[in-house]
């Protein structure tokens, strides 16, 4: 049976152990988080992704030994992450397709040609050279055209991992092409 002062992870002479108060703290509002933040970002493995940022954030900081209302400091790391993430979606270059629609107006001459086909060659051995991971997700996404959900599903991580991914991919393929 738990007494009052077991929930804080505090023995009854006072002195309690951090890790245990972390623990409580967890088992007690981590469910709660979840189902809050599943609600708002309509995915189950972004919503279990941002409670773990969440606590590795409070578990990070200097301030949860002095906290009398963790959970409230925990709230507020919950709604700081979701802005943080509605501004890295609204931030995102679309990604958009050269079709005949997107055709530019002048003809290329055979110097651009050339230096297209070098450019390509160029892109094609950065896209080799990534990790085989980061070239398989990279590959689904710009290649196959299928989108970060059905990549994770597909490959059995989360999204997040997706994104990191492709990321990862442009920033190396970027370096790689002197950009």
């Amino acid at each position: 049976m738990r007494r009052p002062d077991d929930e804080l992870g505090q023995s009854p002479g006072g002195g309690g152990s951090d890790q245990a108060r972390f623990d409580v703290l967890y088992r007690e509002q981590a469910p709660r988080l979840r189902r809050w933040l599943d609600a708002r970002v309509r995915s189950r493995e972004e919503a279990n992704d941002l409670v773990q940022d969440a606590f590795a954030r409070l578990l990070g900081s200097g301030a949860r030994d002095g906290l009398r209302q963790p959970e409230a400091f925990l709230n507020r790391i919950v709604r700081n992450l979701l802005i943080d993430r509605s501004r890295r979606v609204s931030n995102r270059i679309p990604h958009v397709p050269i079709d005949e629609m997107n055709e530019p107006s002048t003809r290329a001459t055979q110097e651009d040609a050339i230096e297209l086909a070098q450019m390509r060659e160029r892109y094609r051995i950065a896209v080799e050279a990534l990790p085989p991971r980061t070239r398989q997700v990279f590959v689904l996404h710009r290649v196959d055209g299928i989108g970060y959900k059905e990549i994770a599903t597909q490959l059995g991580i989360s999204i997040r991992t997706v994104e990191w991914h492709v990321g990862e991919a442009l920033v190396r393929i970027g370096k790689d092409l002197g950009q």
